[in-house]
């Protein structure tokens, strides 16, 4: 398991940067998250609304 201080760093394709660039008016290469950020981004600790009830 990855250490949970631990930057994970992921290089973005040049399309991806396109869209962060006319996004943002910013250049990036890259972007990182904690361990944490990226589980919470990737697994959500809670479902969104319209699942909990069965999809109603």
């Amino acid at each position: 398991m990855s250490d949970p201080k631990e930057n994970i760093r992921i290089q973005l394709t040049p399309e991806q940067k396109a869209i962060v660039k006319n996004a943002t008016g910013k250049d990036a290469a890259a972007v990182e998250f904690s361990a944490t950020e990226l589980e919470e981004r990737i697994a959500p600790a809670t479902l969104a609304p319209s699942f909990r009830n069965g999809g109603v």
